[in-house]
C-alpha cells in the first residue's frame, strides 16, 4: 500500500512535466533563482530520488516561502517518507500562498481522497477542474468522477467523466468507468460505445474483461464472450473479476 501511494504521488506530481537541469542555481534574478530549484528537484524526483529532492526544494523555500510549486513538491517528498502529516500540512501552506493553484487543489485531492476522505476531496478537486486555466483539467475531472462514485452520486460521475472526456479523450479510466455506469443502467449502447473506446486506448484490465464478458452475453455476442472468457482466465486467473465469472449462473 505504501509502495502503490508513494508512485502515485510522483505520478500525479512529475508525469507530463519539462524539466531543466539548471547548473546555475545561485544566480540570475530571484525568480531565476527558486525555478531553477524546483527544476533540480524535479529532476530528482523523476528519476525516484527522493532524498536528493530534498536540499533543492528547501533551497526554494528559503529563496520563496511562499511559493506554492515548492511546497506541493514538498508534499510528494513526505508523502513518500509515509509522513502524512507533514505532507498535508505542505498541501495546505501552498493553498494559503496560493488559494487558485489548480494543481495544489488537484494533489491535495488525491491526497484526501487516499485517506478516504471524499466529501473533503471531492471540494478540492472540484476547484481544480473548475479552473480553465489548469493544464490537467480532464485529469482533475476524472479524479473528481472517481471521488463522485465513492460518495455514491452516479449522475455526477457521469458528468465529471463526460466533460474530462471532452477536454482529453485518452482519458483510458474515464472510458472504462462510463462503460460500467451505462451497463449497470441498461443503457447497452452506450456502454459498448465507451468499452470500444477503452479498449482502443487502452491493455484489457480484469474489470474490462469481465464487463466485456457480460456485455458480449447480453448483445449475444457469444465468440466476443468466449474471447473475453479466455483471456480473463489467462491473463488475471487470479482476480475477483475471475472468481466472479466462474461463480455466475448463465
Amino acid at each position: 500500500m505504501r509502495r502503490a501511494l508513494q508512485l502515485f504521488a510522483l505520478f500525479l506530481l512529475v508525469a507530463g512535466c519539462v524539466t531543466t537541469q539548471s547548473g546555475g542555481a545561485q544566480k540570475g534574478t530571484t525568480p531565476q533563482r527558486l525555478q531553477a530549484q524546483l527544476d533540480l528537484a524535479r529532476g530528482y524526483l523523476e528519476q525516484g530520488d527522493i532524498d536528493s529532492a530534498r536540499r533543492p526544494l528547501e533551497h526554494a523555500l528559503k529563496i520563496d516561502p511562499s511559493s506554492s510549486e515548492a511546497h506541493v513538491l514538498m508534499a510528494t517528498v513526505y508523502l513518500v517518507d509515509g509522513d502524512k502529516r507533514l505532507a498535508e500540512n505542505e498541501y495546505r501552506q501552498a493553498l494559503r500562498h496560493s488559494p487558485r493553484d489548480a494543481m495544489a487543489h488537484n494533489n491535495y485531492g488525491t491526497f484526501l481522497f487516499a485517506e478516504g476522505r471524499y466529501k473533503e476531496a471531492r471540494e478540492q478537486l472540484k476547484l481544480a477542474a473548475n479552473d480553465p486555466k489548469y493544464g490537467r483539467r480532464a485529469l482533475a475531472y476524472e479524479n473528481l468522477g472517481i471521488t463522485e462514485l465513492r460518495l455514491g452520486d452516479v449522475a455526477e460521475a457521469e458528468q465529471a467523466f463526460l466533460r474530462g472526456l471532452m477536454l482529453n479523450t485518452s482519458l483510458a479510466r474515464s472510458q472504462l468507468e462510463l462503460a460500467n455506469l451505462y451497463f449497470a443502467a441498461g443503457d447497452f449502447p452506450n456502454a459498448r460505445t465507451y468499452f470500444d473506446r477503452y479498449n482502443a486506448i487502452a491493455q484489457p484490465s480484469a474489470r474490462s474483461l469481465w464487463l466485456g464478458v457480460r456485455l458480449s452475453r447480453v448483445l449475444g455476442s457469444e465468440d466476443e464472450l468466449a474471447s473475453y472468457a479466455i483471456a480473463l482466465k489467462n491473463l488475471y486467473p487470479n482476480s475477483e473479476e475471475y472468481r466472479l465469472y466462474q461463480d455466475r449462473q448463465w
